[in-house]
């Protein structure tokens, strides 16, 4: 690695474009909303997103190690913003207050700390490695973008709760919002993380973590406490964590149940088949001592022939046993199945 100059401690950062060294504000003391309160709350059905990429086993610099936790955080508030809109589309009650929150938390928090604290980190990567340059520009402008995009669904929330935007228009805009910050937090985890960890050495990272705009700042929601502002948010988010146990504890002892089953199914099916080949065996000792008492001279030939009579007639009533097995196993994981999506509806 080239050497690099000396850098100051407490910089607003150098970017690669203007605006790219933004600094994130301190964070207010959040009082009673500016806009319309929000009204009814409701239920809505699950709905899933891929989820931020979980980070490797590796060491990792506690910045970076932030900046994943706050995409696993990121992606739990797009998961449930998916479902509030899914019952939007569905014609079924949603969560008002949810709604509203989950928009406005991520205008407040990410493209107020979570990006520029990005930005920070990128520039400092791309002033020692010019082929980072483009990507972390991209990026960088990407993050501007997308608050404004943010902004624009905040503003459409409140137009749906007052009657002036259709739940259609609000729904396709809310979607389009959250597959782009899943491309791009999937982007950063794939393509940039990795790049600026093999780039930044201990030096850079002691550098970056005593600027001020880089000092941990309490999330709202996911924090030690959480603002008033955001309680439905957090409710709700924390009732998907419960429900998410919960299921899988269930899903767990389904599989379990239907395991157990599973070898009744193989033991049953072990005890007729050794059943059927005792009875096979009986009958062709009694039939050959028989054959031998009527002619010893004919016997050998005839319980041969007996033999394979009996034989086929075996294999026979094996592959009907195991027909019925594997059927037997098919209807026990259907059921298994089936139970699973009953618990999921």
């Amino acid at each position: 690695m080239a050497a690099r100059k000396p850098k100051t401690s407490k910089r607003a950062g150098t970017g690669t474009r203007a605006g790219a060294g933004r600094a994130a504000p301190a964070p207010k003391k959040r009082g009673t909303r500016t806009s319309a309160p929000p009204r009814k709350q409701a239920q809505a059905p699950a709905a899933g997103k891929r989820a931020s990429r979980a980070e490797p086993a590796q060491a990792r610099h506690p910045l970076m190690k932030t900046l994943y936790a706050e995409h696993r955080h990121i992606a739990s508030v797009m998961q449930l913003l998916a479902e509030q809109l899914a019952a939007i589309e569905a014609g079924e009650p949603a969560d008002s207050h949810v709604i509203y929150e989950t928009m406005d938390y991520m205008v407040t928090w990410p493209d107020r700390y979570h990006h520029p604290r990005e930005d920070l980190i990128y520039s400092r990567a791309a002033e020692l490695d010019a082929g980072l340059a483009d990507s972390v520009d991209t990026l960088q402008r990407d993050h501007d973008n997308t608050a404004a995009a943010g902004r624009e669904v905040l503003e459409d929330i409140e137009g749906w709760r007052d009657g002036d935007v259709s739940a259609a228009s609000l729904v396709k805009k809310g979607r389009a919002y959250i597959d782009h910050m899943y491309s791009h937090m999937n982007s950063e985890e794939e393509l940039v993380f990795p790049q600026i960890e093999s780039t930044l050495g201990a030096q850079d990272w002691r550098e970056l973590a005593e600027d001020d705009h880089l000092r941990p700042v309490g999330d709202p929601v996911f924090g030690y406490r959480v603002q008033r502002e955001y309680r439905n948010l957090a409710r709700k988010l924390r009732r998907n964590i419960r429900r998410g146990v919960e299921r899988g504890t269930l899903v767990e002892w389904l599989s379990v149940e239907a395991l157990m089953e599973s070898l009744d199914v193989l033991a049953m099916a072990r005890e007729s088949i050794r059943g059927s080949a005792s009875d096979h065996l009986q009958a062709a000792w009694e039939d050959g001592v028989e054959m031998f008492r009527e002619s010893a001279l004919t016997a050998p030939w005839r319980c041969a022939g007996n033999n394979v009579r009996l034989g086929k007639r075996l294999l026979q009533e094996l592959v009907e046993i195991s027909r019925d097995a594997l059927d037997d196993l098919s209807r026990v994981n259907r059921e298994r199945k089936a139970r699973i999506d009953l618990m999921d509806s």
